[in-house]
């Protein structure tokens, strides 16, 4: 037997026994539970609880609930938030990201109340599901963080370890592929150096690391790691984690052009998913399955199946819901069904359009709360420094009243009285001072709002012209190939066209933009003693709001070879040796 086989051989010698031994542990906390009351009944319940959630669910939720009705009865606040934070997980399986939400919530609060940092630290971990659902991976990673924080504080390498997977979950969302893997591999190592981290771990670590592999297309890379994670979920009897591995795996196969096996995983994925009854991952398998008819040019099952996807349609988050637009649109297309893509197509662009909105519209709500409270804290700040200064005017007036009052002992109280007068004085002045500084800092945070408010535009405008112009090359090619296609489609693409390289949307940036920078261009002008093209001045505000040269080709509509040049000649003619200076130029000014 070679050295890898042994290895292989005993780690899974090792990791058979480790489930026995849970599987004993289980068994063992189950005859307990009748002998015990109070607190211990309760720690009891939570931990066959955590044993049970992912093999059956419904049971486990039964469990959570008797402990926090005993916990209730004992005034137990830490069995309660455990209790709850157990069935945030167990919703969470079920895609319930609603419910999980308010009882991890209230777990949190009552953590925060009783000071207990382990269900801070736990519940901390499960709301960081709930957030990326809800595309807030900055908060995401801020509760990911925090959670390492809290772990290392209380000696939790598993709680670490679950984090670290987290935090690599959210890079790989925003495509910062090398940090993914960095924290995926740190959360391994730590794995390794750690005998009480659970099993359950290492599937979660060998998942992420394939679905990794296969954003970067490395497919039969993510299939062993999938098969690796599988057979601990599949050991563990996790009906939700397994399920996702086979959806994965069968995606997997299908990039690879195996549709048999792609099919098999779907097929098993779909049986688990109608068992847990979730809807939203059996329209995600139907999509699923649509694009794999697709690859291989069997567009009417394509369309079959796309449809049943959109049977689920409530289920769906608008990401998953545009993708099948898009699709059917596609497939529609493909079998010359041109009234029904356009359909499709429309919906796919109102629903790109909505979730734009949305985003840009839930950045600017933030900015506006954000903005709206430190206004807030700053007024009464102000105002309780304003009763201040009322009161020592109050004191004042009552010296003078004193001082009329015992003119006869002027003289002798005059050098305490003198004295007083100037603290009051000076205590005014320092007053006016901060008064005249919380004036700055309002001013200061109200020109970073717009700024942030600037570029959230100019990302904006990006998006919609990069859709836009995806679009319009895709029925440019129809067009070349079927020259009978009725004259709305030559209008959709004229509209389109239109829209990306009217001056518009343009037009509003640069109201924005002078309402940030005000004589931003004129100082350029007076301070290099040179005459600004409209051209040269887009450039330059692209370049003050640092958006990169493939960001402001998508903008202006021309490649990022043409923005390359366009700097060049703009820093000759601006007398700068290197384009680093002028952007530091551009940078500071304004």
């Amino acid at each position: 037997m070679s050295r890898a086989a042994k290895n292989w051989f005993f780690a899974f010698l090792l990791f058979s026994v480790n489930l026995i031994a849970q599987q004993s542990r289980i068994d063992s906390v189950r005859k307990q539970i009748p002998l015990l009351s109070g607190k211990e009944k309760v720690d009891a319940l939570n931990s066959l609880t955590r044993g049970l959630m992912y093999s059956t669910p419904e049971e486990a939720m039964a469990l959570s609930n008797e402990a926090i009705d005993l916990s209730e009865n004992t005034n137990y606040k830490e069995g309660i938030a455990m209790a709850l934070i157990n069935q945030g997980v167990i919703f969470n399986g079920k895609s319930l990201y609603n419910e999980a939400e308010e009882v991890l919530i209230r777990a949190k609060d009552i953590s925060e109340t009783a000071d207990f940092q382990r269900g801070l630290a736990y519940s901390n971990l499960s709301l960081v599901t709930i957030s990326m659902r809800r595309n807030d991976y900055a908060r995401a990673l801020e509760l990911s963080f925090s959670g390492i924080d809290a772990a290392k504080k209380i000696a939790n390498a598993d709680l670490e370890v679950s984090n670290l997977i987290n935090i690599g979950s959210i890079k790989q969302t925003l495509k910062d592929y090398a940090s993914a893997e960095q924290y995926l591999l740190e959360a391994r190592a730590l794995a390794e150096s750690n005998a009480n981290i659970g099993a359950i771990r290492w599937g979660q670590i060998n998942g992420s690391l394939g679905i990794l592999s296969a954003v970067n297309k490395d497919y039969g890379s993510a299939l062993t790691y999938f098969q690796e994670a599988l057979q601990v979920f599949e050991e563990l009897d996790s009906q939700a984690h397994t399920a996702n591995l086979l959806l994965n795996m069968g995606y997997s196969y299908a990039q690879l052009g195996d549709v048999n096996n792609a099919n098999e995983h779907y097929d098993q994925a779909e049986d688990i998913w109608i068992a847990l009854r979730n809807e939203r991952s059996l329209g995600i398998i139907q999509k699923n399955r649509g694009e794999l008819m697709m690859s291989i040019s069997e567009f009417r099952p394509a369309i079959d199946f796309l449809e049943q996807a959109l049977k689920k349609e409530a289920f769906l988050d608008d990401q998953v819901l545009s993708e099948v637009y898009s699709l059917l649109s596609e497939a529609n297309e493909s079998i010359s069904n041109h009234k029904k893509a356009l359909t499709y197509h429309k919906q796919y662009v109102s629903l790109k359009d909505s979730i734009t909105s949305r985003t840009n519209q839930k950045n600017i709500t933030g900015m506006t709360e954000r903005f709206e409270f430190q206004k807030m804290k700053a007024e009464k700040e102000l105002e309780l420094q304003q009763i201040e200064i009322e009161n020592l005017k109050i004191v004042k007036s009552r010296q003078v009243i004193l001082i009329v009052a015992a003119v006869l002992l002027m003289i002798t109280f005059w050098a305490v009285w003198n004295r007083n007068k100037l603290k009051t004085k000076l205590i005014i002045k320092e007053k006016d001072r901060l008064i005249a500084n919380q004036k700055v800092v309002l001013q200061q945070h109200q020109f970073e709002t717009e700024k942030e408010g600037l570029v959230a535009y100019a990302k904006g405008l990006l998006s919609s012209n990069e859709s836009l112009e995806k679009k319009a090359l895709e029925l440019e090619e129809k067009l070349e190939l079927d020259k009978g296609i009725n004259a709305d489609l030559d209008g959709l693409l004229a509209k389109i066209h239109f829209a990306v390289n009217g001056d518009k949307d343009w037009a509003a940036f640069v109201l924005y933009f002078e309402a940030v920078y005000p004589q931003f261009f004129s100082l350029i002008e007076s301070n290099k003693q040179v005459q600004l093209t409209n051209s040269e001045q887009r450039l330059l505000a692209l370049l003050k709001i640092n958006l990169s040269n493939k960001e402001i080709a998508a903008l202006l509509n021309i490649s990022s070879d043409s923005v390359i040049r366009a700097k060049y000649r703009l820093k000759q003619k601006l007398g700068f040796v290197e384009t680093k200076e002028m952007l530091v130029f551009l940078s500071e000014l304004a």
